[in-house]
């Protein structure tokens, strides 16, 4: 299984980012996607085109990207 992160939407397809190397793209039609995804979350796919959402993992990088941006508007 690889992990992928849902980047964003574009014309109906899904569009991941690989984890090991955000260069490599997983493109995914909307219409083969059984379940809700937002951008950001993270996900494994099987070989069978199986996902199943990281919610623990997604949560934690959710967590740290919010805190850069804090940390951030607080720089200012």
């Amino acid at each position: 299984m690889k992990k992928y992160t849902l980047d964003r939407i574009e014309d109906n397809v899904y569009v991941f980012l690989s984890k090991e190397d955000e260069s490599q793209q997983l493109l995914i039609p909307e219409n083969e996607i059984n379940i809700t995804l937002k951008e950001g979350d993270i996900v494994k796919v099987d070989g069978d085109g199986v996902i199943e959402v990281l919610e623990e993992e997604t949560k934690i990088t959710r967590e740290k990207v919010n805190d850069l941006i804090e940390k951030l508007k607080n720089k200012k």
